[in-house]
């Protein structure tokens, strides 16, 4: 019987793919409130008006704390470093975007707003290319 022998995972990486499949519940939970908050139609008289800016409070109170974990670790060879650094800078982008989102939400100049957004989707197309070379990096799918 022939057996492959396969490289050992590198220890900061298989800690980082734990920590993000650790808060991918958490993070899709936050996902589902900033929809939830943030509907195609305004509320109606009488309807709920849920306010975005608590969603996306939690959602990169989560983010940077999973970032504040992941740049806590110590990664010695370079794929490590690499896996690291890339998916700590994906996270960095997606808060900033949130961030942006959530100042266009706040403000009542509606031309501020739209290039918050605007400003917001760049920032998270960003974070998503990121996320194609973190996830290239950690041997894993991105997003989870």
């Amino acid at each position: 019987m022939l057996v492959r022998a396969q490289a050992a995972p590198d220890p900061v990486v298989a800690r980082i793919r734990a920590l993000l499949l650790a808060a991918q519940p958490q993070i899709q939970a936050d996902g589902r409130a900033l929809d939830l908050a943030s509907p195609e139609e305004m509320p109606g008289p009488g309807d709920p008006y849920l306010d975005p800016g608590v969603a996306i409070g939690n959602m990169r109170a989560h983010l940077r704390s999973l970032r504040a974990s992941i740049l806590a670790l110590r990664a010695a060879g370079p794929a490590a470093v690499s896996a690291r650094d890339l998916t700590a800078q994906t996270l960095l982008e997606s808060d900033q975007s949130l961030e942006k989102l959530a100042l266009a939400f706040a403000t009542p100049d509606p031309a501020a707003a739209t290039a918050l957004r605007d400003e917001s989707v760049r920032l998270l197309a960003q974070a998503a290319n990121t996320s194609i070379r973190a996830g290239t990096a950690l041997g894993i799918p991105w997003p989870l």
